[in-house]
């Protein structure tokens, strides 16, 4: 395989700027594929990619510690993609979910925190899938650093606090980064122990389903509904699921949405500004709960009926249903 060096038919800067197109495109191709691999596994995250600057990869050619030449090939994170996630559940979800990929070959590295280096925390997995070249033919790898945000905001200030390490901090310096280092790792443990002590609050679940709702809604019509401002609507319609059916809620829209060809078409002919709407009558399309109570009229109408009486959503559910095709037992 060839490398570049420095007496060499090329130099760096002709091989980076060979590479560079191929190395754009395996960034958009890399991107891609872990955005799929993470989302269903990683819960609120973002994901961010780059290829290393001609001026900072050529730097770090120049840099193996003992004064000699690097090649091509040993910078392995000429491509660099970041999962940033809000808890350390999700990135270790995430870390997981790109090891355990089929990649054509892949390693990881934990970083630490390191009081002397300033180093931060933190999850490496570099991986090659097989497909990605250079100008050189050289596979091109992709170094991926899964963080949370606390950790990612960290590094950010820890490198620039050093100036990329042209700067040796004074001893009491480090003691001041280090407490913060230890407690970006606190601000992260307490906020894994918040969102588990979340799951179990009785409105947890609720609002879950409000938000799963949301999603489905916007899917299908190509647009948020109105944003709930409680979740008392939701609140009643939950009741109108057994306990086994409320575990299985998203499943249960799931099948009602696949089972309805004409949905998207019915609930956009009761939204706002359509011919014959009626406030008092088709409000309730405008909003995501609609698909519940859809569903369960479809399914379970005694269920909706019961737990709608005596509350102030009785008269627009049986509305609703009416001018969608469905009539609610007396």
């Amino acid at each position: 395989m060839t490398s570049v060096e420095r007496d060499g038919p090329l130099s760096t800067a002709d091989v980076y700027t060979a590479s560079k197109p191929s190395l754009d495109q395996a960034l958009k191709v890399y991107t891609k594929r872990i955005r799929k691999i993470v989302a269903p596994v990683a819960g609120e995250h973002y994901v961010t990619g780059r290829v290393k600057a001609r001026r900072s990869l050529i730097r770090k050619l120049a840099k193996d510690g003992h004064g000699s030449l690097r090649s091509w090939e040993e910078i392995t994170d000429k491509v660099g993609v970041r999962v940033i996630c809000s808890t350390k559940r999700d990135r270790k979800a995430a870390a997981r979910a790109l090891e355990r990929h089929g990649w054509a070959s892949k390693r990881r590295e934990n970083k630490k925190a390191d009081a002397q280096s300033l180093a931060y925390t933190g999850v490496h997995v570099t991986v090659h899938d097989g497909k990605q070249i250079d100008s050189e033919g050289l596979p091109i790898l992709c170094e991926i650093q899964v963080r949370t945000r606390a950790q990612d905001a960290w590094s950010v200030v820890s490198h620039k606090l050093t100036y990329k390490g042209l700067i040796d901090l004074p001893t009491r310096f480090k003691r001041v980064v280090w407490r913060l280092t230890v407690l970006t790792e606190i601000f992260d443990d307490d906020i894994q122990r918040m969102f588990k002590k979340r799951e179990s609050l009785p409105a947890y679940e609720v609002a879950r389903a409000v938000e799963y709702l949301d999603d489905q809604y916007e899917a299908l019509l190509g647009e948020p509904g109105g944003a709930p401002d409680d979740l008392d609507i939701m609140n009643v319609l939950w009741r109108a699921y057994s306990e086994e059916e409320q575990s299985n809620f998203s499943r249960l829209i799931a099948d009602f949405i696949a089972n309805t060809a004409d949905l998207a078409e019915r609930l956009r002919s009761h939204q706002p500004g359509q011919p014959g709407y009626m406030d008092s009558r088709d409000w309730m399309f405008t909003q995501p709960e609609v698909l519940s109570v859809l569903e369960r009229g479809s399914n379970n109408e005694h269920m909706l009926v019961h737990v709608a009486a005596g509350t102030d959503l009785a008269d627009s559910i049986t509305k609703t249903c009416a001018a969608y095709g469905i009539v609610l037992p007396d």
